[in-house]
C-alpha cells in the first residue's frame, strides 16, 4: 500500500523498510519478542513503543530505557506526536518516520498468513484512566534527562503492571494512562474489578518509588478514574494477534472521573457503576460512601465513590481477609 505508513530503518548493509500496518502499537527493543527487533547493546530489551491513536496519530513513547529514545535529535519524556520525515534514534538505530497520507490506513494488511480481523461490538468493560499530578510544574523543577527516565520507567511500569492483572489493551497520552479490561464472564465482574484496584494499588506504589529513584523533589503522586459500562469495542489485527481499543461514554466518563479528583482532593474516583459491583461483598459498603460531583460536558451531577490510595489499600485488605473470595 503505497500511502500506508512505514518505518526506514537506516542499515550499514541495507535499509529496511516496516510498513505501520495490521496492529495498533509496535515494541521496539533488543528482545526478540519485539515486533521491530534491534539487536544493538545500546537498546534495551524493551526500549519503546509506537502507537495508534483512534485519531490516526502516531507516537513515540520511551519505556523507561536506559539510553533513551530521540526524535529530531531531542529526547522524548512524554509520548511524542511523530509527523512525515521525522527521525528517531534508539540506539545506534537512525529511523525515519513516513506517513505520506498523513492519517492511518482503513485497511490492514494480511500478516504471517493470517487474514486480518476487523470487529466492532457492544461489551462490558472496566476503563481505568491515571493521571500523574502537577506534571508542567514537575517539569520546570526537574532535569530533563532525569525526568525522561522517570517517564519513560513510569510507562514501562504501567504496560507491566496492567497487563499482569489482566487489561486487553493501554494507550499513553501526554502524562496519562488509560487501560482497558473487557468484562466477558457474567457474575464474575466484581471479581474482575477487584483486580484493577489491585493493579492501581500496585502502580501507586511503584510511582511513589520511581520518585524516590529518580530523586524527584517532593515525589510524583498520580490520580485515576475507573468507570464500567458497556462501550464499542474494536478488535484489529490479524488471528494471531489481537488488539482491543474502547469508544463511547463509559470511557469520556473514566477520563473525567480522575479530572474529579482533583476537586474532590483525592487519589481515586469510581463511577457508580464499578462501585455498585463492588457491592458483592457486604462488608465493602462501609469504604464505599458516595457524593455527587459535577463533571465537565454533563448536565447534572454524577455520582462517584472517591477515595485515597490509603483507603484503598486498606479496602483491598478487608477483601483479602473475606473467606468469600476465591484467587
Amino acid at each position: 500500500m503505497e500511502s500506508a505508513p512505514y518505518l526506514l530503518i537506516r542499515r550499514p548493509d541495507a535499509d529496511r523498510n516496516v510498513p505501520l500496518l495490521g496492529e495498533s502499537s509496535w515494541k521496539l527493543g533488543r528482545d526478540s519478542q519485539c515486533a521491530i527487533v534491534l539487536d544493538d547493546d545500546m537498546v534495551s530489551r524493551n526500549h519503546a513503543v509506537i502507537q495508534r491513536m483512534d485519531s490516526g496519530e502516531y507516537f513515540l513513547i520511551d519505556m523507561g530505557s536506559r539510553n533513551g529514545s530521540f526524535v529530531n535529535e531531542r529526547r522524548v519524556s512524554t509520548p511524542l506526536a511523530l509527523r512525515d520525515g521525522d527521525n528517531m534514534t534508539i540506539g545506534n538505530a537512525q529511523i525515519v518516520f513516513h506517513n505520506p497520507a498523513g492519517i492511518a490506513p482503513t485497511v490492514a494488511a494480511k500478516e504471517d498468513g493470517g487474514a486480518t480481523v476487523c470487529q466492532l461490538r457492544l461489551c462490558l468493560v472496566s476503563v481505568l484512566v491515571i493521571d500523574i499530578r502537577g506534571f508542567t510544574v514537575l517539569s520546570q523543577h526537574v532535569d530533563d534527562a532525569a525526568l525522561c527516565q522517570m517517564m519513560g520507567a513510569w510507562f514501562g511500569e504501567a504496560d507491566r503492571i496492567m497487563r499482569r492483572h489482566g487489561s486487553a489493551s493501554e494507550k499513553y497520552i501526554g502524562d496519562a494512562v488509560m487501560a482497558v479490561w473487557m468484562h466477558r464472564d457474567r457474575g464474575q465482574e466484581h471479581m474482575e474489578i477487584l483486580e484493577i484496584l489491585r493493579a492501581l494499588a500496585t502502580f501507586a506504589d511503584v510511582t511513589a518509588k520511581l520518585g524516590q529513584r529518580f530523586a524527584i523533589p517532593g515525589g510524583v503522586r498520580i490520580g485515576a478514574g475507573l468507570n464500567t459500562g458497556p462501550a464499542t469495542v474494536g478488535n484489529t489485527g490479524t488471528n494471531s494477534v489481537t488488539d482491543y481499543t474502547a469508544r463511547g461514554e463509559c470511557v469520556n466518563a473514566a477520563f473525567r472521573l480522575e479530572s474529579a479528583t482533583k476537586t474532590l482532593k483525592t487519589d481515586l474516583c469510581l463511577g457508580k457503576s464499578t462501585s455498585d459491583f463492588l457491592r458483592f461483598w457486604p462488608s465493602a459498603a462501609a469504604y464505599l460512601h458516595e457524593v455527587d460531583v459535577d463533571l465537565k460536558g454533563y448536565k447534572t451531577p454524577v455520582r462517584t465513590c472517591p477515595a485515597t490510595f490509603d483507603h484503598l489499600r486498606k479496602f483491598l485488605d478487608l477483601l483479602g481477609s473475606d473467606r468469600t473470595i476465591v484467587g
